[in-house]
């Protein structure tokens, strides 16, 4: 026997994947990720042409592979220490929205407490004036 919760959980995943939004960033996301993997294989196979290829000695060619990879670290840990910079200033952005819309959410939640409670003692005044008054 399937529980509620089971349930629920299932049916929203139905709900996600019928959603026309969801379906549009998926296909994004896999076409990025077809991108990312057709870039990474037609590099490796670009090296690997380039080595066998090139005319130079074996010595020669492990230097410079070397030092291109030497490069492409370099490179990828600047791009890698930048994207944790730009994560951070967004996170810290979003978290200071985030508490931002919390607080003004909360203003209005005390605000309509308090007019529930007016409205409550008005409503109260007008039944005991209905009570007295008479058809």
């Amino acid at each position: 026997m399937m529980h509620i919760k089971e349930l629920q959980k299932k049916v929203e995943n139905i709900r996600r994947r019928l959603d026309p939004e969801v379906i549009e960033r998926e296909k994004r996301i896999e076409k990025t990720k077809g991108l990312v993997k057709g870039a990474a294989i037609g590099s490796i196979i670009a090296g690997a042409t380039a080595l066998f290829l090139s005319p130079d000695s074996g010595k020669n060619n492990r230097k410079k592979a070397k030092e291109e990879l030497e490069k492409a670290k370099e490179v990828l840990e600047t791009n890698l220490n930048e994207g944790r910079e730009k994560l951070s200033k967004v996170y810290e952005l979003k978290k200071e929205t985030i508490e931002a819309k919390k607080n003004m959410l909360k203003e209005k939640l005390d605000l309509n407490d308090n007019m529930n409670i007016i409205d409550d003692i008005d409503l109260e005044e007008i039944e005991e004036e209905l009570a007295t008054d008479e058809y």
